[in-house]
């Protein structure tokens, strides 16, 4: 399971406590630092000083925003989809993919989606695969789901053969929910693993507890390695 940390998203902290923010996700190990919408001045100063040595640095947005997303030149770009026709996130797609990005497909409200129309959710994963994309992230954005829900309707979008993700805003039990997307077959789980406030103070629960699922813990050692080695990053200065 990799892991996609979108903490960098979030507003209000200096483009330097930024920068360090990544140089340190990159030593936990996380796959992916999402350093946000494409403003010029962050990505133009971590082309010049960020050297990644695990992380891939994403720039992410609509497709309206397609191109900002190509002037960031991130190796990877993450497409958010929220009402957006497939015409438009099938030609967005293509011509990241024609500029070489590593495209991530962010669907947002997948599972609200599902609920309503199964048949339209699963044609925006088809259609972002197709086109190129190289993950699709289905995401509860509205946090109504149980985690066993979200288990179930990611297996069966899983038997596309499309490479899946997960994320979801329901911060109580985004652990839960991020281990059952993560067992029915996403390979990428997106989430707040360190957040940026000054630092990186804060990390996703490493376990799944009894009272949330009703199993035993189940460990999740790359989340455990987040929560141990917090203490250790102290504020970014």
């Amino acid at each position: 399971m990799k892991l996609y940390d979108i903490s960098l998203r979030r507003t209000g902290r200096s483009i330097s406590d930024r920068l360090a923010a990544a140089r340190r996700l990159d030593a936990l190990g996380v796959a992916f630092v999402d350093g946000g919408r494409p403003t010029r001045a962050f990505y133009h100063r971590a082309a010049i000083e960020l050297r990644l040595r695990t992380a891939t640095l994403v720039a992410s947005g609509g497709a309206e925003d397609l191109t900002a997303l190509l002037a960031a030149e991130t190796p990877a770009v993450a497409v958010v989809v929220q009402g957006h026709g497939l015409s438009v996130l099938r030609e967005a797609v293509r011509r990241l993919v024609r500029a070489e990005r590593r495209v991530i497909v962010e669907a947002r409200d997948f599972f609200d989606g599902w609920l309503v129309d199964p048949e339209h959710a699963l044609e925006v994963v088809l259609t972002a695969a197709e086109a190129g994309a190289d993950t699709v992230v289905l995401h509860d954005t509205a946090g109504k789901l149980w985690p066993d829900q979200i288990g179930e309707i990611t297996e069966t979008v899983a038997q596309t053969g499309v490479p899946l993700g997960f994320g979801c805003h329901d911060d109580g039990g985004s652990a839960a929910k991020q281990l059952f997307a993560a067992d029915a077959g996403a390979n990428l789980v997106q989430g707040f693993y360190a957040v940026v406030r000054g630092g990186l103070d804060r990390a996703v629960s490493p376990s799944v507890h009894s009272a949330e699922t009703g199993v035993a813990p189940v460990p999740c050692p790359r989340l455990e390695q987040t929560v141990s080695a917090q203490k250790a990053i102290g504020g970014v200065r």
